[in-house]
């Protein structure tokens, strides 16, 4: 269950071929389907199974099976269950140097520049109802099923594929005029709400007071924690502990450390607090998951959701 929150510390791919793709991703527990975070990279959701509500920045969408939603650089983005019981999706992450040329050819300055400058907007939501969406759609799926397979020469389809994506969307791109006095008041909230999670993620392992928070984007607690549950659907300590347990996860998956210490590494100082927080989270306490983990390792499968943030 890896998943790093917010903005990411390493490159999908690698440097070479700066892709990633993640297929058949099930929800995390209780309602969330992606926590929030952001990222350099481009990505395209595709769900596979169920629906969600997807949050880009200050809009919500709601994608169900057979849709997909870009999701451009620097997004800060989200998933919550809503009607569906349940959501799988998959994921293609790519960062926008890929698509550069080595000149400055018709193809960069006419199509490419302005989409990755975001001097024109893409429509977010393909819902595969007109002929250019199942032409979207139909490259997605074709990009998945060849890193799934493994197949020979994806890294070059891959990218023949995405070009064609840029293609079909092009004739639907409309123009960025420039923000607007309440485009800018969003962009002030989510910079804003990075800020703060930046300083959740840089002090989870300290204790960390909601003033200190609240300080930070120069709000009132009070403020700050309605805000907050506004931007993330989430209070900020449920927030706090949730990234707290993910850390844990990962000390559980790749050491053998006991509990005690690895609850006092990630910022718990209660032992019972944290396998209660644990349990809230997982569905089962620390030892449990380490077991199961294990055993699953051993059957050569892969129990837990993929790292896609």
């Amino acid at each position: 269950m890896n998943r790093e929150m917010l903005r990411e510390n390493r490159i999908h791919g690698n440097p070479m071929y700066p892709v990633s793709v993640y297929p058949s991703v099930e929800q995390l527990n209780g309602n969330s389907v992606l926590e929030s975070h952001w990222h350099e990279e481009m990505e395209f959701i595709v769900v596979e199974q169920g629906s969600a509500v997807f949050q880009t920045d200050m809009e919500y969408t709601e994608v169900s099976e057979g849709e997909a939603l870009f999701v451009n650089s620097g997004e800060l983005h989200a998933g919550y269950l809503k009607k569906a019981p349940s959501c799988v999706f998959s994921a293609v992450v790519f960062h926008p140097d890929l698509l550069h040329s080595r000149t400055q050819d018709t193809v960069q300055e006419q199509f490419i520049d302005p989409f990755i400058s975001k001097k024109l907007i893409v429509p977010p939501h393909i819902r595969g109802v007109l002929p250019w969406e199942q032409e979207v759609l139909t490259a997605l799926r074709r990009i998945i099923t060849s890193h799934e397979q493994n197949a020979p020469a994806r890294e070059l389809a891959t990218k023949a594929q995405l070009y064609g994506i840029i293609a079909s969307m092009y004739p639907h791109m409309t123009p960025a005029n420039g923000e607007d006095v309440i485009m800018a008041g969003q962009r002030s909230k989510v910079e804003r709400i990075k800020k703060a999670l930046a300083y959740i993620n840089s002090h989870a392992h300290e204790p960390i007071r909601l003033r200190e928070i609240a300080d930070e984007i120069r709000m009132s607690e009070g403020h700050f924690c309605r805000f907050f549950k506004q931007m993330v659907q989430k209070s900020p300590v449920e927030y706090i502990n949730y990234h707290r347990v993910q850390k844990a996860c990962r000390l559980l998956e790749q050491s053998d450390r006991k509990v005690v210490d690895i609850a006092l590494e990630v910022g718990f100082d209660n032992l019972s607090y944290f396998i209660a927080t644990f349990k809230k989270w997982n569905g089962m306490p620390p030892s449990q998951y380490r077991k199961q983990h294990e055993a699953e390792q051993m059957l050569g499968a892969t129990p837990f959701v993929t790292d896609i943030s």
